[in-house]
């Protein structure tokens, strides 16, 4: 799809719904709300949707707080945005709603996108989702401003890791300054997304790393972590989100990988690597996402599922190597 026609599908509504995905990351709820600001610019009623919690960590982000995780019913043919979903199982219990809706825009950068929508916007040359979403403001004759730029700064930067991942390209960068000019302060959105943690998160890290195991000489590492130990420490899901860098960030290792055991028969995998695809991997399990940056979730028991992960893992590391990184 190209992005005129949805330009033109904004001129036939004036009620929109915007979703994304379950356990929101950074480019998910930041591009959500720089597209919902931009909307309601234009004048149109917009409502954003996400299943579950909001990380307290994006709360810093303008109208954050108003994002809500129940559909009402009655919505009839109300056009639905899904942003940075590679498919709707991401949007978890409200998959069902969304297919009950009008047309579906698919606006996404995963290279695993299932192209679901009823029109398509998938760019996986883009770093971020919210990179697409720059563009379509632009392209829809649509303004920027300081609220939109922060959203769309904050989404960028966390999924380009403080642009230090090598999904940063010199577009990325480009944007980056061009929303910088709206009087934002990166040392604070850095500091917001990076660096600032409550108390619970480090004292689950601290449980975490306990259980820190290796194969394969180092070059796979995991940690483990159980529902019991998240409400040992007073702490939520969500708080989990960096944890599996911790891993995949000690020298040698080619592939680190999160095991959160939900105490309710699934186990859901973050897996992060360096140089491995760890996309083909998170595949091969039934999940997706990027090259460096992958998972998925799993049904069984607990020692089951670390084990026909690792092995896999282990087959894939055999059959393809582990890269240098340049």
């Amino acid at each position: 799809m190209k992005s005129a026609s949805t330009c033109s599908l904004l001129n036939r509504y004036d009620q929109f719904y915007i979703f994304t995905h379950v356990r929101p990351d950074g480019d998910a709820i930041g591009s959500s709300l720089a597209w919902g600001r931009a909307l309601r610019l234009a004048g149109k009623s917009v409502q954003i949707f996400c299943p579950g919690v909001i990380p307290d960590k994006y709360l810093f982000l303008p109208r954050a707080g108003e994002i809500r995780d129940r559909v009402p019913d009655g919505n009839g043919a109300v056009p639905a945005f899904v942003l940075d979903c590679s498919d709707l199982n991401r949007l978890d219990y409200m998959k069902e709603k969304v297919q009950e809706l009008g047309e579906i825009v698919n606006i996404d950068h995963h290279v695993t996108n299932e192209n679901f929508g009823d029109y398509n916007i998938v760019d996986t040359s883009s770093s971020a989702t919210a990179e697409i979403i720059y563009d379509l403001i632009g392209e829809c004759g649509f303004k920027l401003d300081r609220e939109i730029s922060l959203c769309l700064y904050a989404a960028i930067s966390s999924d380009t890791g403080s642009f230090k991942y090598e999904n940063t390209t010199p577009r990325t960068m480009r944007i980056a300054g061009n929303l910088l000019e709206y009087n934002l302060n990166p040392s604070v959105v850095s500091r917001k997304l990076f660096d600032e943690y409550p108390l619970s998160t480090i004292m689950l890290l601290r449980d975490a790393l306990a259980t820190l195991r290796f194969e394969e000489e180092q070059k796979i590492a995991w940690m483990s972590v159980t529902a019991e130990m998240i409400a040992v420490n007073g702490a939520r899901p969500e708080e989990l989100e960096s944890f599996v860098n911790y891993v995949r960030n000690i020298e040698g290792v080619a592939v680190g990988i999160l095991f959160y055991h939900t105490g309710n028969g699934e186990t859901k995998v973050g897996l992060r690597s360096n140089t491995v695809d760890v996309a083909a991997i998170a595949w091969e399990l039934g999940g997706g996402g990027h090259p460096r940056a992958s998972g998925c979730t799993i049904s069984g028991d607990a020692s089951t599922v670390e084990k026909k992960v690792i092995d896999l893992i282990k087959v894939f590391i055999s059959e393809n190597g582990t890269p240098a990184v340049e």
